[in-house]
């Protein structure tokens, strides 16, 4: 098993996750929990996105990589099913918490990534009620000593530009910007960092082609080199979580460690 790349000047860290197995659900998995974090390890990543509840509990201590945020929906707009979500909240926070192996509320320590379930736009009512949500689910998460961020994602409530644009005009929540997800849905990352840098707390890098396709880094519409460079010269600090969904059915494992191991030697050589 090879070690992690080195750290760079540029305080930041590098992710992988789940979803680049096509593991959305603890039941039934791909590969095992144990045969992920090795092959994360082996093939560079410091960390890990938690992935779904349940998968990778046996491999969150030492040796396994550390843990670089975790999903969780929340049906904002809604009073019941939000308030059922934000009680669930609490176990992904407890986790998180944890198994943080850096302080409290640094730039390292795991991000709940708070998002929309698929959905459909907000009316001015649902836009009110969000608002007062965000704060319940932020503070929810920094009573365990975890600052959350708000990932934007298709064919859900905050999708677009204008979405995002928003959500940070009317909450006090941090962004996880998904360059992916943000060229899917016609935006452009640059564009974005360049409004909304300073409310960036971690960064799901992804390239997308210009049909919305997923695909590994250097094949699609995303300038890599350009925003990070935009990044670093933001100072941001924290995790850069890569990821390429792959399909939840036929995964090919070579082809996934191929992609991997494709996607972190592109980013070593531009410094990282």
């Amino acid at each position: 098993m090879t070690k992690p790349a080195e750290p760079t000047a540029w305080p930041v860290k590098i992710a992988t996750a789940p979803v680049n197995f096509g593991i959305y659900s603890a039941r039934d998995p791909f590969i095992s929990a144990a045969e992920y974090a090795r092959i994360a390890v082996d093939c560079g990543y410091e960390g890990t996105d938690l992935g779904p509840l349940g998968y990778l509990d046996e491999v969150l201590a030492p040796p396994g990589p550390a843990l670089a945020g975790g999903w969780h929906d929340l049906r904002f707009g809604q009073e019941q099913g939000f308030a059922d979500d934000l009680s669930a909240l609490e176990g992904t926070a407890r986790l998180l918490h944890a198994n943080n192996r850096f302080p409290d509320m640094s730039s390292f320590a795991p991000k709940p990534t708070l998002a929309c379930p698929p959905s459909g736009p907000l009316d001015a009512a649902g836009w009110g009620l969000l608002v007062r949500q965000a704060y319940r689910a932020a503070s929810r998460c920094r009573d365990h000593g975890l600052e959350p961020v708000f990932h934007h994602h298709l064919d859900t409530s905050i999708e677009t530009p204008d979405d995002i644009d928003r959500l940070l005009e009317l909450t006090e929540l941090e962004l996880c910007l998904d360059t992916g997800h943000l060229i899917a849905a016609g935006g452009d990352p640059l564009a974005t960092l360049r409004r909304w840098g300073d409310r960036v707390r971690q960064v799901h890098v992804k390239d997308a082609r210009p049909d919305g396709t997923f695909c590994r880094l250097g094949d699609g519409a995303l300038d890599l080199e350009a925003f990070l460079e935009a990044l670093r010269a933001l100072a941001y600090e924290g995790w850069i979580v890569v990821e390429q969904d792959a399909p939840d059915g036929g995964q090919d494992l070579g082809g996934i460690i191929g992609d991997l191991r494709h996607n972190r030697a592109v980013l070593s050589a531009l410094g990282l």
